[in-house]
């Protein structure tokens, strides 16, 4: 039996604990309804936000862009995501899925906005690139692949990162179209053994500090049925197989005539060819008795030698209508007579002409646009000092351009478009007569007798002159100019000093 003090303690005990467990009890009920309540006040900020964007997406839909068919808002999207050749900024198509959703879906649908892939690659965001890249190829599906690989440098670390990406792109090697990169010994079994059946156009080019005289490209060209347009400029192309039968455009640098004109023997629907430092191991080279005949229309040399000159002497080019000559040092001296008889053996209807050289003779100059009458733009851009009197644009050469010249026909009757850098060696009074009576040739000359009339002369709607001994313009002179720009000519003629 319990005492009464045993008895009272226990009941005390026992209705401490029953107001402790009341009070838990309580509390787990207040702790319940407080986290009914927070999951109501969820629902409902989930169902405001709900509410929110679908009165967002009904005012979106009431914008006059809300409105224009998804077909119109896929070629809005191509349209910003073009890659402008005057570097004009250009979107990329994640930019639309950042607006709303039905963008986003039209992008992420829209395979032409995925297929062009510009990446400066860096040993920072390679990884990243790499990666992004496994979900932006699959959105391109297939579409033509338009790729262009540049380098923050060229160390070994950034040449591995490169790697990587390559590796990726080469998983989608079916659907290349255009490809340019830099091209480091790192990369070249990632290309090789691959097929690229839509690939038309490739520039590789080595490291800068590779020696272009043993560093060959990866022999992966003939994989490429409609490769047409192929740029090694860098590499020794000499001991890679490339389909010559195929290609319609050829660049490449650091050969000798006889590699140029094997190019050209051996790419019978070759149409625009680009050779930069081409040389000639013999300084005087023996007359040609048989020019090889090609089929080229453009034709882009840079001449780094005397006996590069006969390169020109070499060929007979019929269709050839752009050529630009380059010349460094003293080929320079030869290069006008070869032209003249180049054109004439020829007998193509030469469009436009570039020279850069030392200087222009006069009877040189004069002489080799007397045997291109079809010319229409003419370059003449002179590296040397032209002090010489009798070199650049003379007296005499002005002259002969005029259209009413009287001692014969007129110098270049079909040339619309005149760029010319370098000295002027003839007064203002006669330059500006040539140039206003050029733009005027499609009318009449007033107060001129009909038997005197120029022939047919085309207008000359453009003129270019920059000079370093730019003679003082008289008013008369500026007055002239200014009525030329108001009626429509693009007249611009300052001191090489003034830069635009």
């Amino acid at each position: 039996m319990l005492c009464s003090k045993c008895s009272s303690a226990i009941v005390d005990d026992l209705n401490v604990a029953q107001g402790v467990v009341s009070k838990q009890i309580s509390r787990f009920h207040t702790v319940a309804s407080l986290e009914a309540e927070m999951s109501q006040i969820d629902a409902m900020i989930e169902n405001l936000a709900n509410r929110r964007t679908m009165l967002r997406r009904r005012i979106n839909n009431m914008s006059p862009i809300g409105q224009l068919p998804p077909e119109i808002l896929t070629e809005i999207f191509r349209l910003a995501c073009h890659t402008y050749e005057d570097g004009g900024k250009s979107h990329l198509p994640l930019f639309f899925g950042r607006i709303c959703k039905e963008w986003r879906d039209i992008a992420w649908s829209t395979p032409l906005l995925w297929n062009n892939l510009s990446l400066r690659i860096s040993r920072k965001t390679s990884k990243i690139q790499a990666e992004l890249l496994k979900d932006w190829l699959p959105r391109a599906q297939t579409s033509p692949l338009h790729i262009n690989l540049t380098v923050d440098d060229e160390q070994e670390m950034t040449f591995c990162s490169l790697r990587t990406i390559m590796e990726v792109l080469a998983t989608r090697s079916s659907y290349w179209r255009n490809f340019s990169s830099v091209l480091p010994l790192q990369c070249y079994d990632v290309l090789v053994g691959n097929y690229f059946p839509m690939l038309s156009s490739i520039s590789l080019h080595p490291p800068k500090g590779s020696i272009s005289t043993f560093c060959h490209p990866p022999n992966m060209l003939l994989s490429a049925p409609k490769l047409r347009d192929v740029d090694l400029s860098g590499f020794n192309f000499s001991a890679t197989a490339l389909p010559w039968d195929q290609l319609r455009r050829f660049k490449t640098q650091f050969l000798t005539v006889e590699e140029c004109l094997k190019i050209l023997q051996q790419s019978p629907t070759l149409k625009d060819c680009h050779l930069e430092n081409v040389y000639s191991a013999e300084i005087f080279p023996a007359s040609i008795a048989n020019p090889l005949q090609s089929h080229l229309e453009s034709l882009d040399v840079t001449l780094i030698k005397p006996g590069a000159v006969s390169l020109l002497e070499s060929v007979t080019l019929p269709f050839l209508r752009k050529l630009r000559i380059h010349c460094v040092g003293r080929p320079g001296s030869f290069i006008l007579p070869a032209l003249a008889s180049l054109v004439l053996r020829s007998s193509c209807a030469l469009q436009l002409l570039q020279i850069e050289k030392q200087e222009f003779h006069e009877d040189d100059l004069i002489s080799c646009l007397d045997a291109i009458p079809s010319l229409s733009h003419l370059r003449l851009i002179t590296l040397g000092d032209g002090v010489n009197p009798s070199t650049g644009l003379t007296c005499k050469l002005v002259t002969m351009l005029h259209p009413l010249y009287q001692a014969g026909r007129p110098l270049l009757p079909n040339l619309s478009d005149l760029y010319y850098h370098g000295p002027l060696h003839c007064d203002e009074g006669s330059l500006m007569a040539v140039i206003s009576s050029r733009w005027r040739s499609r009318g009449r000359e007033p107060f001129i007798p009909e038997s005197q009339q120029p022939d047919d002369i085309a207008q000359l709607s453009t003129v270019n002159i920059i000079t370093p001994n730019l003679f003082p313009v008289s008013t008369d002179v500026q007055c002239e100019m200014k009525r030329l720009s108001r009626e429509g000519m693009h007249l611009d003629i300052r001191p090489s000093s003034v830069q635009r």
